[in-house]
């Protein structure tokens, strides 16, 4: 058998419209959220992602950014140059000299993965996002664009307090004691050899007691007569 509905309760006319409005009311006396762009400039998280910044002097142009880009908006042209060798007798070594080093941010769509996959931090996220042109070409910025971002990259964060200390800055801290023990050890051996030649210049004080003069002997107080040697009695029963 079909089930019996409930008894629908009667509606008032016009009881729907009056809760719109009621809704609609509330809000007006409500302060308002929404920021008025540009007057209120908008409080961005410290990892947003506007633009990205070119740390050039750690590029090494491996072109790991540049193949893994999905959108293939990197740019990149380099050439090879000869490095002479560190010490005598060593061979040449060749390195890669960076050309360009373009992002077309028109074509970007910012999901980060060059700045991960770099293996040498040169890539780095900026907060900043007013760069909009009215030109399509001016969207692609050059090394020197690239450059004046990391004047607005935010400094990274703190680490943990319970961390360990990376393994760069042990070694660095390791090589920076070891050379300031050598400075010092190296040092205290300058400032003992110049002490023995200091004492080795100077003449050495006469003896306690005497007194040393020109044609006088030492051992002799000066104006004091030598004393005679006692005469034998054996000399005068001779």
């Amino acid at each position: 058998m079909a089930e019996r509905l409930p008894p629908t309760r009667s509606r008032i006319p016009g009881s729907g419209l009056a809760k719109g409005l009621a809704v609609t009311l509330r809000t007006m006396t409500k302060k308002t959220v929404t920021a008025q762009y540009p007057d209120a400039q908008p409080e961005l998280p410290p990892r947003s992602r506007g633009v990205i910044g070119l740390f050039e002097e750690n590029c090494t142009v491996c072109m790991l950014c540049a193949r893994e880009c999905p959108d293939w908006c990197i740019y990149i042209d380099s050439h090879k140059e000869t490095v002479p060798p560190a010490a005598p007798g060593g061979r040449e070594r060749s390195r890669n000299v960076l050309d360009r080093f373009a992002i077309d941010f028109s074509l970007c769509m910012y999901c980060g993965i060059c700045i991960e996959v770099c293996p040498f931090d040169a890539l780095f996220w900026s907060p900043e996002f007013e760069y909009a042109e009215t030109d399509i070409h001016e969207l692609t910025h050059e090394r020197d664009k690239l450059r004046e971002w990391m004047w607005t990259v935010p400094a990274p964060p703190a680490l943990d307090p319970g961390a360990e200390e990376p393994k760069e800055l042990v070694a660095a801290r390791k090589t920076a004691d070891k050379l300031a023990a050598e400075a010092a050890t190296a040092a205290e051996a300058a400032e003992l050899a110049a002490q023995t030649a200091e004492q080795a210049t100077q003449p050495e004080p006469p003896a306690s007691g005497t007194t040393t003069t020109t044609g006088t002997p030492t051992g002799t107080p000066t104006g004091t007569p030598e004393p005679s040697k006692p005469s034998d009695p054996q000399d005068g029963a001779s």
